[in-house]
């Protein structure tokens, strides 16, 4: 399957902005496993529809793609992204802008309460935040925060310059994931960059 870098970039950004802020309720969530559901800005989601499994243990991540298409593992402390699809590796730097994760350490939170909801059954308190790193632009999204499960984000929908990305989490585990799921091939490849830095 040939899928252009560009999409490829724009994919990883968007499966990676599902994590942790600080002073936020993704913080607690130091390791969990989970299945996400991601839905809009179709142009830009392109091949991440659908059902993907979700890791975190510490400071590395990984997101199976959907379709078997490959995975994504980020170093969160390192700010670096591997995409590994149809046999190679590709490396590049977390976008932070586009990855709370990556700029948890570093970025300025605003937070407001946005009510109360329940969502897949579990009663949640909603926030809207907004986020921005120190050398990026602000990115806003809204987050619902399950009660019984100490706050972890069900459900987030965040503003993208093609429009808003709906993620949902399921079969939410706090066990802590195999330290395999987090390797990768020795042999990536630098992916090339455009002025400004992103990937294409």
């Amino acid at each position: 399957m040939s899928i252009s870098s560009k999409t490829l970039s724009g994919l990883a950004a968007l499966t990676l902005s599902t994590g942790a802020l600080a002073q936020n309720p993704f913080e607690n969530a130091k390791q969990f496993s989970a299945t996400i559901v991601m839905s809009g800005a179709p142009a830009q989601t392109r091949g991440a529809q659908g059902s993907m499994k979700i890791y975190k243990s510490g400071d590395k991540m990984r997101t199976d793609m959907a379709n078997g298409m490959g995975y994504i593992i980020t170093e969160l402390s390192q700010r670096t992204t591997y995409m590994v699809m149809n046999g190679m590796c590709m490396q590049m730097a977390t976008q932070a802008q586009s990855n709370p994760f990556a700029q948890a350490s570093d970025a300025t939170i605003e937070r407001s309460p946005a009510g109360t909801d329940t969502v897949d059954g579990h009663s949640c308190k909603v926030e809207n935040l907004t986020v921005t790193a120190r050398n990026g632009k602000p990115t806003k999204m809204k987050v619902w925060e399950a009660e019984d499960l100490k706050g972890f984000p069900v459900k987030v929908e965040t503003q993208t310059d093609k429009g808003p990305v709906t993620i949902d989490y399921k079969d939410i585990s706090f066990d802590t994931p195999a330290a395999s799921l987090f390797t990768h091939p020795e042999n990536c490849q630098q992916m090339p960059t455009m002025p400004g830095g992103i990937p294409h």
